[in-house]
């Protein structure tokens, strides 16, 4: 996603866009052996871009469909992840002085008249995605996307509570509960 940035007016520009999902996947892969997060669709920008005297402010929202491990029952499941974007684009040139060399999470400082903006975009949404994140949950204490009840009180005998839908193969989180548990059976 790559700006002009001498063609924003004062008034704004507003992107309703998307961001290619493979390179960030290859992001998200480097390091690491097996795929923990895969986005599984474009995720979508929808920012304001506003002309101001000290730089260009950016304003608005990305948000994204991946597949991600629950961290409780370490099952693989789909949720959305929005992040929230908020940042001054500056040059160079038009910071104030030498203690503005800070390093500022808000402030992106290019060089030239165009900038592209990708790598901070997929930057927000790899900071936003947690690594103990686990589906919501409903008054029953069931898993939203998996209907089981697979919270930490439901493991407390090894096993998950199963719920009305009976699971075909089990998760790999429930082999790790079951042999905590017959290891302190011992």
């Amino acid at each position: 996603m790559r700006i002009l940035v001498t063609t924003i007016p004062f008034s704004g520009m507003k992107i309703d866009a998307p961001i290619a999902k493979d390179p960030l996947n290859a992001r998200l892969q480097e390091g690491s052996e097996e795929g923990a997060v895969t986005f599984t669709e474009d995720p979508l920008v929808d920012i304001t871009l506003t002309r101001t005297h000290g730089g260009v402010m950016v304003k608005g929202v990305v948000t994204g469909t991946c597949l991600q491990g629950c961290s409780t029952c370490g099952d693989t499941v789909p949720h959305e992840v929005i992040s929230t974007v908020d940042w001054l684009l500056q040059t160079s040139s038009d910071r104030a002085g030498l203690d503005d060399e800070l390093d500022d999470p808000g402030v992106i400082v290019y060089e030239g008249d165009h900038i592209n903006l990708e790598d901070q975009l997929q930057e927000t949404l790899i900071l936003n995605l947690s690594p103990f994140w686990h589906p919501p949950r409903d008054a029953q204490d069931m898993c939203t996307l998996c209907r089981r009840q697979c919270s930490a009180k439901a493991w407390s005998s090894g096993e998950p509570k199963e719920s009305a839908a009976p699971e075909s193969r089990p998760s790999l989180g429930s082999l790790l509960k079951g042999a905590l548990a017959e290891k302190k059976k011992r």
